[in-house]
C-alpha cells in the first residue's frame, strides 16, 4: 500500500520525536517524508514536499498553525491538530480539520485521526473515478452524486448554477431553484467540479460561467447568474474571473 505522505510541524523537538514514534508504531502506512518548527519553515516545507497530510501544532514561533494555514487557499492537504492547548478546537473545525489531538498523546486517538484521512482519501478516490466516468459521457448528460444521511441525489453539472460554502457544508445551487445542502466542503466540490467550466470567484463562492448573465463592476465587483441570484467576487480574484469571463 502506498504510504500517506506527510509532515510534522512542532517548534518543540520532542513533540515530533514522540508524534514520529506513535505514527512509527501504530501508523506505518503513515510516511513522515520531513519536519519543522515554525509557521515559515512549515510553509518552506509543505511546498518542497507536497503532503497528503500534516501534523500541526498550534502555538509556535512566527504565529500559530492558523496562520500556516491562511497561506495556502484552499490548502490540497489535509490537517491533524496535534497541540497542548484545547481552546483552539472551534476554530480548527472552521478550518476543516480532520482531528484535534490534546498533548500529551493517545496513540489511540493519533490512530483514530490517521483512519479518518483514510476514509476521506477513499472517499476522494471515489469522486475522482467519478469524474472520470463524467468526462467521458456527453456534456448534457454529466451528473455527479450529492450524498446525504438518507439517500443520494445525482444532478446534471450543466444544472449547477453555484456553490456556496458554509463551514464544512457546501450548498449547491440548481438552475431549476433547488438547493441542495451537503456534508462537504467547498474545496471538495471545486475539485469535483474541474474542468466544467466552474471557477472560484471568492473563497466561499464556486460559479459555473455558463449560467454567468453579467458582471457588475460597482460595490466592489460581483456576478449576476442565470437564477437571479448574485456572487461575491473578491478583490484578489477580480483579474482572474475577469479573464475566465472573456473565454466565453
Amino acid at each position: 500500500m502506498e504510504k500517506i505522505k506527510s509532515i510534522i510541524v512542532d517548534d518543540e523537538n520532542n513533540g515530533r520525536e514522540n508524534l514520529r514514534g506513535v505514527l512509527h508504531k501504530y501508523c506505518p502506512e503513515v510516511g513522515v517524508v520531513a519536519e519543522a518548527f515554525s509557521v515559515m519553515s512549515g510553509i518552506d516545507t509543505i511546498q518542497e514536499y507536497m503532503p497528503d497530510l500534516i501534523f500541526l501544532d498550534i502555538e509556535m514561533p512566527g504565529g500559530n498553525g492558523f496562520k500556516l494555514l491562511e497561506f495556502f487557499n484552499p490548502p490540497n492537504f489535509k490537517v491533524i491538530f496535534v497541540t497542548a492547548y484545547d481552546q483552539y478546537a472551534i476554530q480548527a473545525i472552521r478550518f476543516s480539520a480532520l482531528d484535534y489531538i490534546l498533548k500529551p498523546l493517545d496513540a489511540i486517538k493519533v490512530k483514530e485521526a490517521v483512519d479518518r484521512f483514510k476514509a476521506y482519501k477513499e472517499d476522494n478516490d471515489v469522486r475522482l473515478e467519478q469524474f472520470l466516468k463524467n468526462k467521458e459521457l456527453n456534456s448534457d448528460n454529466k451528473k455527479i452524486a450529492l450524498q446525504f444521511s438518507d439517500k443520494i441525489v445525482y444532478v446534471q453539472v450543466k444544472s449547477i448554477v453555484q456553490c456556496h460554502g458554509e463551514a464544512n457544508y457546501t450548498r449547491v445551487y440548481l438552475a431549476c431553484g433547488k438547493q441542495h445542502l451537503v456534508s462537504k466542503p467547498l474545496v471538495d466540490f471545486e475539485e469535483i467540479l474541474a474542468g466544467f467550466g466552474f471557477i472560484r470567484t471568492h473563497k466561499a463562492h464556486i460559479v459555473s460561467l455558463s449560467h454567468v448573465n453579467s458582471f457588475i463592476k460597482s460595490d466592489g465587483g460581483y456576478l449576476k447568474m442565470s437564477d437571479g441570484s448574485t456572487v461575491s467576487v473578491s478583490r484578489r480574484k477580480k483579474d482572474y474571473v475577469l479573464s475566465e469571463l472573456k473565454k466565453m
